[in-house]
């Protein structure tokens, strides 16, 4: 687990936000690309656990704050006040049920873009809209969880974890 303040954590989330803002819109399905910011908050509750979820979703709402435009603070608050929620999840969750995780991260997702929807529609948006928006949502999570396989085996080989554990036996 490296520290959050570290060259390589900090040039992950570099690299990141540069994805999400550039290169992933060229990637779009009908108007809707995934968040790897998103994936990388799902990826330390996976693997880092709850000190470090809150921190990592809080920098990454900054960074989409600072892509995406809009008020400054607003997606750092949702992911941050949604963290809690996800790591209790990963807590509470049978670990070994296959794609737990892949569920995991598209309730997180589908969360977070509904919130974030609520907020800065809240009131203006017209009632023949509503199902039009939920349904980019839905798919936005459901293209993000889908690629959480590719993003956990990326971001291991990033901070040179493997694959398998190594376990000692006392003699």
């Amino acid at each position: 687990m490296p520290r959050l303040i570290s060259a390589k954590v900090i040039l992950y989330f570099l690299l990141l936000a540069v994805l999400d803002g550039s290169v992933m819109p060229a990637f779009q399905i009908h108007s809707v690309y995934p968040s790897f910011l998103c994936l990388f908050i799902c990826y330390a509750a996976f693997e880092w656990g709850a000190p470090k979820t809150v921190y990592v979703a809080f920098w990454a709402g900054l960074l989409r704050d600072f892509l995406g435009g809009g008020l400054i603070g607003l997606d750092a608050i949702l992911l941050v006040a949604l963290a809690p929620a996800l790591d209790f999840l990963v807590q509470k969750m049978e670990r070994q049920l296959p794609g737990i995780y892949i569920v995991i991260t598209f309730l997180f997702v589908f969360c977070a873009g509904a919130l974030r929807l609520l907020v800065n529609c809240a009131g203006e948006l017209p009632s023949s809209l509503i199902g039009g928006y939920f349904g980019m949502v839905t798919m936005t999570a459901l293209y993000t969880s889908a690629l959480l396989p590719l993003f956990s085996f990326l971001t291991n080989r990033w901070f040179g974890h493997s694959a398998t554990k190594q376990y000692e036996l006392f003699r």
